[in-house]
């Protein structure tokens, strides 16, 4: 009867195909643990990304087109796409959220199209880029403040897990 109504339940009762060889498979078991061991790290993993994209805000407001405004905003894109598949990764349920990661996505977007509008001496002046140096900062603050909240957020005991799956869905109630 609980199968029904609680996932994590359902989920036991259902053994996926085994398709990949053992070793890929045990490696890509271990993807999971990884990303679980390196966001458990939460004060050096979630400074370093409050840092960088700090530092992307200077960038885009301070430092004029050319290889010094593109490698900060490259690499909060990369740091922020890293987030977000780490995140995935290590869900109970690895699929994208856009509540969860919805901003960092948009980040992840924003940056991309200032690096292609922006990269170059030459396209300083164009629209979009000026454009872009408008909107970039916000959405980097706002990605920001995401990680400022988790950083703050108390961390949950490894038993409210299961008992969040359930409550989701309406058990025992």
């Amino acid at each position: 009867v609980r199968a029904q109504f609680c996932p994590s339940a359902q989920r036991a009762l259902v053994s996926p195909p085994v398709l990949l060889d053992e070793p890929i498979a045990r490696a890509m078991g271990a993807v999971p643990e990884l990303a679980r061991a390196i966001l458990e790290q939460r004060m050096p993993y979630l400074v370093g990304q409050i840092v960088v994209k700090a530092v992307t805000i200077l960038a885009v407001f301070l430092v004029p087109q050319g290889p010094g405004h593109t490698v900060p905003v490259l690499a909060c894109a990369t740091a922020a796409a890293a987030d977000v598949a780490l995140r995935v990764a290590a869900s109970r349920r690895p699929r994208l959220s856009p509540g969860k990661h919805g901003a960092d996505l948009l980040l992840v977007c924003l940056l991309l199209a200032d690096a292609a509008a922006c990269g170059g001496e030459a396209s300083a002046g164009g629209k979009a880029c000026r454009a872009l140096r408008m909107v970039v900062p916000f959405a980097t603050l706002v990605s920001l403040g995401g990680n400022a909240m988790r950083l703050t957020a108390r961390q949950r005991a490894p038993g409210d897990a299961v008992e969040q799956d359930c409550e989701a869905v309406g058990v025992g109630e």
